[in-house]
């Protein structure tokens, strides 16, 4: 084994995109890979100081949609230029944004999930940002995403993960298993 100091590699990281808006009312957007499921309805996500902190310092609410490869090349960019340099950026990205149902924020429609979100508690506030903890409200999915159980079909999708190792973006592959079931065959 060779071994490497510290760095940010825990994998999978997903590719989400956060969606505020901004104080004159446009949606805006950045990619955020540092985040993950806090607990069954919350999630956390580490927050730099962008023009998506000041609006959620405004507003506590927004939405995360989750990257495709399909989306790939606009979610990078989103995660490239800043709001506050480039307020035109979601135009720029070709997407459409409709407000979403439960929360004062943006669903962009190209993406097949997104989670309607508020900030529940914020963790080491500084001048370089802070982390969030907050409650998921609502969940939409597009409905050419769902399996035949009637929920979202995560194989359909096509989503893909940041690899932090290498500066890249992987899809997510097909189903290999069953969770809570394969590790029966060991009892």
């Amino acid at each position: 084994m060779k071994s490497f100091k510290p760095k940010a590699w825990m994998l999978p990281q997903p590719v989400l995109i956060i969606g505020t808006y901004n104080a004159d009312g446009t949606p805006n957007a950045m990619n955020a890979a540092w985040a993950g499921q806090w607990d069954a309805n919350e999630i956390m996500i580490s927050m730099g100081a962008h023009q998506t902190t000041a609006n959620l310092n405004r507003t506590g609410e927004f939405t995360v949609a989750f990257a495709t490869a399909d989306t790939r090349v606009a979610a990078d960019y989103v995660g490239l230029v800043s709001g506050k340099t480039h307020p035109d950026k979601i135009a720029k990205t070709g997407w459409k944004a409709e407000k979403a149902a439960t929360v004062n924020a943006p669903v962009f429609s190209c993406f097949p999930m997104s989670m309607e979100c508020r900030i529940k508690e914020k963790f080491f506030e500084s001048e370089t940002g802070y982390y969030i903890v907050a409650e998921i409200l609502n969940i939409v999915c597009d409905e050419k995403y769902l399996a035949e159980d009637g929920k979202p079909d995560v194989e359909k999708m096509d989503l893909i993960t940041f690899d932090p190792i290498h500066n890249g973006y992987i899809a997510l592959g097909k189903r290999v298993g069953n969770a809570f079931a394969d590790g029966k065959t060991l009892k």
